[in-house]
């Protein structure tokens, strides 16, 4: 049996002086406060995913293991945290899209728009697994992100992905199915 091992950066939300700026939107760097360092080891790694949980629902950003490296990763529904996600990944021009990490083929579903059965028999057969599907966005898919007034990414598509990683898996489990948008 391989050893699990993964080290799990934190990066926390925002202070309010942040905050206030990105609705000014003016650019300003976030002032944060020390990242946090967890080391999950072997085991039942739900208990140890706790603080990361925690971290992302206040609104973090978080580096987290996935079947292939590490990603940057945020909610979904946490403007904010997407916001400074495109901001570390440096998308300002809205050509470097994020991909979407879910729980199940539910969460696919929900978030996206596909109606061949071909598909979905790709789908459930190579996930989970180490793979991203780009697919057509639905009206649940967040479509706006506005910076400066202007659009930073139109989401006609978006990349799906079911980690097998255990610890991410864990992560998306603790967060009640809600997906995260990831690096």
């Amino acid at each position: 049996m391989p050893r699990l091992s993964a080290l799990v950066l934190l990066l926390s939300t925002p202070t309010t002086h942040a905050l206030a700026a990105a609705k000014r939107r003016k650019p300003s760097k976030p002032k944060t406060s020390e990242p946090d360092y967890i080391d999950i080891q072997d085991g039942d790694v739900a208990w140890q995913c706790e603080s990361v949980v925690e971290t992302l629902k206040s609104g973090g950003v978080g580096v987290i293991p996935t079947d292939t490296g590490y990603a940057f990763c945020a909610r979904v529904n946490e403007k904010d945290a997407v916001r400074r996600l495109l901001d570390i990944k440096g998308a300002d021009s809205g050509k470097k899209p994020l991909a979407l990490l879910c729980r199940d083929l539910a969460a696919i579903d929900q978030y996206t728009r596909y109606q061949s059965r071909t598909i979905f028999k790709v789908l459930k057969k190579a996930l989970p697994g180490p793979y991203t599907f780009v697919l057509p966005a639905s009206e649940h898919l967040p479509r706006v992100l506005l910076k400066n007034g202007k659009r930073q990414w139109k989401r006609n598509t978006v990349g799906v992905r079911v980690p097998a990683d255990a610890v991410c898996a864990a992560i998306l489990e603790a967060l009640d199915g809600e997906p995260l948008f990831c690096s």
